[in-house]
């Protein structure tokens, strides 16, 4: 509270509940720079609006080199004093067949899954939150496509692997398959396409849904 009668607020937050008073004061020094006191500050007032109990590991191991866990979080911490809020995801697999479902995002470093994250198949690194419709050239239906053209510019494939399948989840929506093909442009650059339906009942469309490293 400062004397010109003007508020001003930082705050700082963890990953999981911690009692380290070292660390807790490294992030609410990484946001005192945030204050501007011109005339002087006449009060401060510190608030703990969100509270969560220590577990017995946690209370005997808090300030311990042989906690990782409590690192891992101290650091992301860090990232988030600095960076913001909104910086630092984390994720855990779901209990859904398309891609864009198969992930949420964990509420919190303890949080787990009861499903596992499919590595028998290979996926991109970057995933599109949404597919991207493009145009393809294809020489036989049901076949990868030779050409494909991608935010205006034009990428000639000269190595595919697929398809594999996707079915649609039946009890959220209908809708027709995914077959999803693993592609390799001219420059070497390599891309997960995919195309919705087949050729014998509709023209399918195309999709960009990802890009390999």
């Amino acid at each position: 509270w400062r004397i010109d009668g003007k508020i001003e607020q930082i705050q700082i937050g963890t990953n999981r509940p911690s009692r380290n008073v070292v660390h807790l004061f490294r992030l609410l020094q990484q946001k005192i720079v945030e204050i501007e006191p011109d005339l002087g500050i006449e009060l401060f007032i510190i608030e703990a609006p969100v509270v969560e109990d220590l577990t017995s590991t946690q209370d005997a191991f808090w300030n311990s080199a042989n906690s990782d866990n409590t690192a891992i979080a101290e650091l992301l911490d860090k990232i988030v004093g600095k960076l913001g809020v909104n910086t630092v995801h984390r994720y855990l697999p779901d209990e859904h067949y398309w891609p864009e479902r198969s992930f949420k995002l964990a509420a919190s470093l303890e949080e787990r899954s009861t499903a596992e994250w499919r590595s028998e198949l290979p996926r991109p690194l970057h995933l599109l939150p949404e597919p991207e419709p493009i145009t393809v050239t294809v020489a036989i239906p049901d076949y990868p496509p030779v050409l494909f053209h991608y935010k205006g510019k034009l990428h000639n494939i000269t190595k595919a692997d697929g398809p594999e399948r996707i079915e649609q989840e039946w009890w959220l929506t209908e809708g027709l398959y995914r077959d999803y093909y693993c592609v390799e442009d001219e420059e070497g650059a390599r891309y997960w396409l995919f195309r919705l339906g087949d050729y014998k009942r509709t023209e399918p469309k195309w999709f960009m849904h990802g890009f390999f490293a």
